[in-house]
C-alpha cells in the first residue's frame, strides 16, 4: 500500500507500508506530499523500506519528517538515527507538532527538500551532513561499537557505511578535509586506534613472533643470575630434581635476593630454536586476514566533532565549496587515490615503465605566526584550473599537485622549469584569497634514489617546507575574488 492523505495540519503524508522504488515513480513527485509514514510493524521490513525511502539518501524525500509505527521503538539500531519518531497516529499532537518544527526551521535555513540522485561518496557525505543540520544534531560524536570496523563510529554514518555509500578511506579524508576547511571542529579527544594498513579496520590480533623465522610459537622463562660465580642462564639450566642449582659452580641457591635474582625473561621459538630478548610484534586483521607488522598500523585519532556556523552555512549552501572541486574538476581526486597514484608512479619509474621525472607540487598558505592555514576552495578551483592535464588533491593544509616530466631524450630541465614556473603563476593568482598577515607559498618535490625511498617520498608530502621556493604575500589592493574565478 502507499498512497498520500492530509493530516489534521494540513500536510501531506505519504504513508507506505512495504518496499517501493518511489525515486524512480513518476506517480509520486516530490511536491506531492510533505512527510513520510512508514506502517509497518516488522522492524526487519521496515528496515528494508529505510534502506532507499528516507531523509537522507532519497532525492524525494530529501530532510523531510519520517516516523514509523510505535511497536518499532528500541527495535530499529542505527536506523532509529534517521527516525523522527514512533507513533500510530499521524495526527497524535506530538507528531503534528514535530513536523511543524522540522518544516519551519528546514524553511528557515532555506534547506530544499529535492537533491539530485547521489553520484559520489562526497555527495553523500554533504547530504547527510545537511540533514544532521536539518534536525539541529550538530555534534559528531563517535560511540565504541564491538561490531564496528573502526572500533569507533557516529551511528548515523555507520548506518550509511553498512549499506554501502562510501569506503571508510572516503570517510577519513571527507572528515579530515571539513575540519581543515573550518566546516568542522574538533571539540574533544576521544581515543588513538591503529587500524589495519589494507583496509582500516580496527579488529586486529597481536601476536608476538620469532624475529628470525616469524613462528608465534615461543616460550618465554626467566634468567636466572648467581650471584657468587655472576653465571647468568635460563631457570631450565638450574632446575635439577626440583632444586635451583648453578650449572656453573653447582651450588644451591636458596634464597632470592640472597643468592640470586631473576633480573630478566628470555623467549625461546619451538620452530627454529633462536633465543631472544624481546618478541617481534605482528598482526593479523581479522576483515581481510592481513599480515603486518605492528609498526606498520595507521594511527587515527578519534574525536568529536562540532559542525561550525561557518560550516553549516557553507554545506547548506548549493554552491559548498567542497563539492565544487570534487565534483566539477575532473582532475580532482580525493588525497588517499592520489597517494596511490603517485606510489604506483615511483614504482614505474623505478622499474623502468616510465622515462621522466615524477614531481610533487605543494601549496600552502601561512599566517603571520607561520602556521599553515586550512585549505581554501578557491584555491583548489584555481589549481585545477591552472593545471588541467594534472591531478590535483587536498589534504594536510595543502594542495598536491602530480606530474611526470616526460622527455624521451632524457633531458627534463625545461619541463621541471615549466613546473615551476605555474606553480609560481598560480600562488600569485590566488592572492585574492588570502587575509591581511598571510602568505601563499610553493615548492616542488623530486622523487630520487630507488625503489626503497618511495615510502620516504610519500611521507615528505605531508610536511611544508621551512624553505619555500617561492611565496607572495597578501596584497590589500588585490581584487575580492581571483579573476578566473569572476
Amino acid at each position: 500500500m502507499i498512497t498520500i492523505q492530509n493530516n489534521d495540519g494540513d500536510r501531506r503524508v505519504l504513508l507506505l507500508d512495504s518496499p517501493f522504488a518511489l525515486d524512480e515513480s513518476p506517480d509520486f513527485p516530490e511536491y506531492l506530499f510533505d512527510v513520510v509514514f512508514i506502517a509497518n510493524s516488522s522492524a526487519e521490513e521496515t528496515k528494508t523500506i529505510l534502506s532507499s525511502i528516507n531523509p537522507v539518501t532519497s532525492s524525494k524525500c530529501c530532510y523531510k519528517p519520517l516516523f514509523v509505527a510505535s511497536a518499532l521503538k528500541g527495535k530499529m539500531g542505527n536506523y532509529d538515527e534517521i527516525i523522527d519518531g514512533y507513533a500510530d497516529d499521524w495526527n497524535a499532537m506530538e507528531v503534528l507538532t514535530e513536523i511543524e518544527n522540522i518544516i519551519d526551521y528546514n524553511n528557515k535555513i532555506g534547506l530544499t527538500t529535492q537533491e539530485d540522485p547521489i553520484l559520489s561518496s562526497n555527495q553523500f557525505f554533504i547530504r547527510l551532513t545537511r540533514y544532521l543540520i536539518s534536525r539541529k544534531k550538530t555534534i559528531l560524536e563517535p560511540q565504541l561499537d564491538v561490531s564496528a570496523s573502526t572500533g569507533y563510529v557516529i551511528p548515523v554514518f555507520d548506518l550509511f557505511y553498512r549499506l554501502g555509500f562510501y569506503e571508510l578511506s572516503e570517510y577519513f579524508v571527507f572528515m579530515q578535509s571539513m575540519t581543515e576547511k573550518g566546516l568542522f571542529r574538533t571539540s574533544k579527544f576521544v581515543n588513538k586506534v591503529y587500524l589495519c594498513p589494507t583496509c582500516l579496520h580496527s579488529h586486529i590480533l597481536n601476536i608476538h613472533s620469532c624475529p628470525k623465522c616469524g613462528q608465534s610459537s615461543i616460550k618465554m622463562e626467566e634468567v636466572i643470575h648467581h650471584f657468587r660465580c655472576a653465571n647468568v642462564s635460563p631457570e631450565h639450566t638450574y632446575n635439577f630434581g626440583g632444586q635451583l642449582r648453578c650449572p656453573k659452580c653447582h651450588k644451591i641457591l636458596r634464597h632470592i635476593g640472597v643468592d640470586y635474582d631473576r633480573p630478566t625473561t628470555i623467549h625461546t621459538c619451538n620452530t627454529c630454536g633462536n633465543t631472544f630478548i624481546e618478541p617481534k610484534m605482528k598482526t593479523i586483521c581479522t576483515s581481510c586476514h592481513e599480515t603486518h607488522d605492528a609498526d606498520q598500523l595507521i594511527p587515527q585519532d578519534i574525536n568529536i566533532y562540532e559542525i561550525t556556523s561557518e560550516g553549516k552555512q557553507s554545506i547548506i549552501s548549493p554552491n559548498i565549496g567542497f563539492t565544487i572541486y570534487t565534483e566539477f574538476y575532473d582532475n580532482y581526486i580525493e588525497y588517499n587515490r592520489f597517494v596511490n597514484r603517485i606510489r604506483l608512479l615511483a614504482e614505474q619509474k623505478f622499474t623502468g615503465n616510465i622515462k621522466g621525472d615524477l614531481l610533487v607540487g605543494k601549496i600552502w598558505i601561512l599566517n603571520e605566526d607561520g602556521e599553515t592555514m586550512p585549505i581554501r576552495s578557491e584555491g583548489i578551483e584555481l589549481t585545477c584550473l591552472y593545471f588541467p592535464t594534472n591531478k590535483v588533491s587536498a589534504a594536510n593544509n595543502i594542495t598536491y599537485i602530480g606530474s611526470v616530466i616526460r622527455n624521451y631524450t632524457g633531458d627534463t630541465e625545461e619541463g621541471i622549469i615549466n613546473f615551476q614556473i605555474m606553480l609560481a603563476e598560480t600562488i600569485r593568482a590566488a592572492v585574492p584569497i588570502l587575509n591581511p598577515g598571510e602568505k601563499i607559498c610553493c615548492t616542488y618535490m623530486k622523487l630520487h634514489g630507488n625503489q626503497s625511498t618511495i615510502d620516504d617520498f610519500i611521507k615528505e608530502m605531508d610536511f611544508v617546507s621551512p624553505t619555500p621556493d617561492d611565496s607572495v604575500a597578501y596584497d590589500p589592493n588585490a581584487p575580492k575574488k581571483p579573476k578566473e574565478l569572476q
